[in-house]
């Protein structure tokens, strides 16, 4: 882990975000150089919550029918000579041939067809679809899973969420025209959730008709296709009103605790729908907030709205059976869950060290999630066009370093734990998943990195304004650049050995390459000193050349590894070789050329998602640039 050195903020400072996490002033977790004589902390509006359903259209109650004419009404009954009370804005007075113009424009467009006809001529048999549906419940296992693969039954399941599985699933097969099959199967399957979602408001809210929408926005954010991709986008903020509109973010009522005559089956499918309906509030939480540091996007839902307390343990959710369920709870008595806000608290409030014990890898992602999309709620406002005039004792970046300092106390190197006898498959693919996160947020904590970057990936590296920015950045604050290039070797490190085939795993390989070449270029300019400079003016430069390897930990000196990281980050060191796997020595001329390639190389191993597809090209486009820049 990678702390800043230096006073820290008090994270209740921060009086004007309404996404926060109030802290206790006493936590000796976190020290202040301003001292705030008010606790500005302000409870959420979900805590005067009247029901679990969130009413968000109460000033429309009643509601209205569900089935309503859309026959055009009469107007000013039989009388068709307008009172002759003159013009107001004296505009000029439609015709006749006006009216119907605009008559006919409309019925046209109701009557014709919205979309082109489909053919099904070579729809798969049915052997392939439940060979597609079987490798997505092998394939496709996120942190939050929310559909319960033990009940699942694809005969009687919604045919939305079936094509949504399908598609997914698709993806992982061997089959010739699989990535074209589901894309279209995707494709379909968008028309159908648009169709029925406007023809029955009632499917739109459903909890399975929800899970459909959120398989087919993580699908269209990775397949690759455009039309996908932006759909995806308008599904995050749909899901996020439709949730809220059902209270999905809220806790329902407790189950009534089972008695002696109620079946070890009943007793489990209770169960499952209590938490299926938790996991799929938490699920599109995540699919929300990791828009911000994927997407670099603003996300749709309020953070304090979030009233659900944390899923289950993993091995109860994916128990096989009632019985397999019930052996894991032999005292029949649940105990209480732990509510979000307090776990989220717990991490900087030293009174709630001994209550509150995060050690379940699904609630740890589910608050370094939260965290992520801090830290870009912390950029947005640091971007606003208010902070050069705002009062100097609000120090966001402090409050930045201050959420990634307490993210790194979280993070464990998959290089490490993948040689621990007691890691099993899935707390590996938990532990990698939350790493890149956590080093992916260090990069968003990194001023305006990630907003000047992507203008400079879209223009090849041409675009003078951000290229001044980059230089002008790097000259600014040399450790957070050795920060930086730490982080993003970490990520290409763990993307290019560990990777599980999850839907963003390329985004992550994408930016940290893409860091990781500005990183060079600046290496390779007359920055260099500055970056690399060393406070130990009366180092010896032959006794203290070291060669860095920053993308992994050595096997058997990670510790070791991790000290001279540490020093090199807070200190510098001319004398110090930097290296990561494909690049000998990063900042020489030809690394901008090697980070690049060896990113590529990471994203063409990536065959699943076409996303990568988009990332590798955009990147040779920068090997290109490079070429022209060097003639």
């Amino acid at each position: 882990m990678l702390r800043d050195t230096g006073d820290r903020v008090d994270f209740n400072t921060l009086g004007f975000s309404a996404d926060h996490i109030p802290v206790d002033h006493a936590s000796h977790l976190l020290w202040s150089t301003y001292q705030n004589p008010f606790n500005v902390a302000q409870e959420p509006a979900s805590k005067y919550k009247e029901s679990a359903t969130q009413q968000e259209g109460w000033l429309l109650d009643p509601p209205e029918l569900a089935e309503q004419s859309l026959d055009v009404p009469g107007l000013g009954e039989q009388r068709v000579d307008q009172p002759m009370t003159g013009s107001y804005t004296q505009l000029r007075d439609l015709t006749d041939d006006d009216r119907d113009r605009i008559q006919q424009a409309a019925k046209t467009c109701l009557e014709e067809p919205i979309w082109a006809p489909i053919s099904f001529a070579a729809f798969p048999s049915k052997e392939k679809l439940d060979h597609c549906i079987d490798l997505f419940f092998v394939n496709f296992q996120p942190v939050l899973s929310f559909i319960h693969k033990p009940t699942f039954d694809p005969t009687v399941a919604p045919v939305t969420l079936i094509l949504a599985i399908a598609s997914i699933g698709a993806r992982f097969t061997n089959l010739s025209g699989a990535a074209s099959f589901a894309n279209v199967i995707a494709k379909l399957n968008r028309r159908l959730l648009l169709s029925m979602g406007e023809r029955d408001p009632r499917i739109a809210s459903s909890e399975p008709f929800m899970a459909a929408q959120l398989l087919q926005g993580i699908y269209g954010y990775c397949s690759g296709d455009r039309v996908l991709f932006n759909y995806s986008e308008t599904l995050r903020w749909s899901l996020i009103q439709t949730g809220k509109q059902v209270g999905l973010f809220h806790d329902t009522p407790r189950r009534t605790p089972s008695t002696k005559s109620e079946s070890v089956e009943s007793q489990w499918s209770s169960w499952i729908a209590f938490e299926r309906r938790k996991r799929l509030g938490w699920a599109i939480h995540e699919f929300d907030a990791l828009a911000s540091v994927l997407h670099n996007q603003r996300p749709a839902f309020s953070t304090p709205d979030l009233t659900l307390a944390l899923p289950s343990d993993a091995d109860s959710w994916e128990a096989p059976s009632a019985h397999a369920w019930m052996a894991l709870h032999p005292w029949k008595t649940e105990a209480d869950p732990v509510g979000f806000r307090l776990a989220a608290r717990s991490c900087f409030d030293a009174s709630l060290i001994d209550k509150i014990q995060l050690t379940d890898t699904q609630h740890i992602h589910i608050i370094m999630v939260t965290l992520a999309r801090f830290v870009w709620s912390l950029k947005e406002l640091q971007v606003s066009p208010l902070m050069d005039v705002v009062p100097d004792y609000m120090p966001i970046p402090d409050h930045k370093a201050t959420l990634t300092d307490k993210m790194g106390d979280f993070l464990i190197s998959p290089h490490v734990l993948k040689y621990s006898m007691a890691t099993d498959d899935r707390t590996l693919r938990h532990v990698t998943q939350r790493a890149l996160i956590i080093h992916m947020s260090y990069l968003y904590g990194a001023s305006d990195l990630m907003d000047w970057l992507p203008a400079l990936l879209r223009s090849a590296g041409f675009n003078k304004p951000a290229r001044e920015r980059m230089v002008k950045w790097g000259e600014e604050d040399p450790a957070r650049v050795r920060k930086v290039i730490y982080h993003s070797s970490q990520i290409m490190g763990i993307c290019r050995d560990f990777p599980f085939n999850t839907p963003y795993e390329s985004f992550y390989a994408f930016y940290a390459g893409a860091v990781l070449w500005c990183a060079a270029t600046l290496l390779a300019s007359p920055l260099r000193d500055s970056i690399c400079s060393d406070k130990n003016k009366n180092s010896d430069p032959e006794s203290n050349r070291v060669i860095l390897l920053l993308d992994r930990p050595p096997v058997n000196d990670a510790a070791n590894w991790t000290a001279n990281v540490l020093k090199w980050v807070h200190e510098g060191g001319r004398h110090i070789q930097l290296g990561m796997y494909g690049v000998p020595m990063l900042g020489s001329p030809e690394s901008r050329v090697q980070v690049v390639q060896e990113t590529v190389r990471v994203l063409q191993n990536m065959r699943i998602w076409d996303i990568s597809r988009a990332f590798a090209s955009t990147l040779r486009r920068l090997v290109r640039a490079v070429e022209v820049i060097d003639r």
